[in-house]
């Protein structure tokens, strides 16, 4: 007579919310530095992760940098536009196609950081849209710690610092200003040009194309 046995899978480990335990510093320079996360994962098991981290970073919950997204209107026009800065980026040793952006100073607020460099990439002027209210954003999270807020800058055209602005770039910036129409200038742009758009600029493109489909 055959007889069957049963056999039980054994149990998975119950999960839990996965900690950091400790950060080990690697190495740094003057504006990035290189940690290891000491962690425990949902089955707690103990593993190690390599970051990288600005050197002036303030805080886990607090934005290292704003990025800009400018606005411009005229009443002489039913345009609008965006403005698009190309610049020079030596670890990817190519030119890419960006929002403005820049880091939050301390003391300095993410809004009041958006329209100071707005003004020195750019030379254009403008108010915070406060319909727009970012959270704090992660960026690359599998490389490094960086966290930004998105900032929506209404730029009225009209305006007599808007008519010639002038750019205010720090020592060794070099940056191109490109305004172009916010419906379609983007995604032109991206196809013929050589440059290579930041993730966040094509997700932005995306999203109005799609929205014009009404997907």
């Amino acid at each position: 007579m055959n007889s069957e046995i049963s056999k039980t899978a054994p149990k998975e480990p119950a999960k839990r919310e996965p900690q950091r335990n400790s950060v080990t510093d690697v190495g740094s320079t003057k504006w990035l530095a290189l940690k290891t996360i000491n962690w425990t994962d949902a089955k707690g098991v103990e593993r190690k992760w390599d970051v990288a981290t600005r050197t002036t970073k303030q805080g886990m919950d607090q934005p290292d940098a704003v990025v800009i997204v400018p606005i411009l209107r005229s009443k002489s026009s039913s345009k609008t536009e965006t403005i698009v800065v190309q610049q020079y980026r030596p670890p990817i040793g190519k030119n890419t196609l960006e929002f403005p952006a820049g880091l939050i100073d301390k003391g300095e607020s993410a809004q009041d950081a958006a329209l100071r460099e707005l003004k020195e990439e750019t030379g254009f002027v403008g108010t915070i849209d406060e319909e727009f209210q970012s959270m704090i954003l992660c960026m690359s999270p599998g490389l490094c710690d960086e966290a930004i807020k998105i900032i929506v800058v209404n730029v009225d055209l009209d305006r007599e610092e808007n008519k010639d602005p002038e750019q205010m770039l720090d020592e060794g910036e070099d940056i191109i200003v490109k305004r172009v129409d916010i419906m379609t200038g983007l995604k032109d742009m991206m196809k013929q040009g050589t440059e290579m758009p930041i993730s966040m600029l094509y997700s932005f493109a995306l999203g109005i194309e799609l929205g014009r489909r009404g997907v």
